[in-house]
């Protein structure tokens, strides 16, 4: 997944950079400096940061006890 596709999807989800800093324990500053395009991240950050929004998503789906997909 691309850094765009990341952002996107973090957007929608509703994660701002401090908490997803927290997941990934990278810097907030990093992160910001990444999805703006000041810096590439290393292919193990990248992919600490999907990770981390994916789980973000999972925890989030499994405590909505709206959710419908079951």
């Amino acid at each position: 997944m691309t850094i765009t596709e990341l952002r996107k999807l973090r957007i929608k989800l509703k994660i701002d950079l401090l908490e997803l800093s927290a997941y990934t324990g990278l810097p907030d500053s990093y992160l910001s400096k990444i999805e703006e395009g000041q810096i590439t991240p290393l292919p193990t950050d990248l992919s600490r940061i999907e990770k981390a929004i994916y789980y973000i998503e999972g925890e989030r789906r499994r405590d909505d006890p709206d959710d419908s997909m079951a």
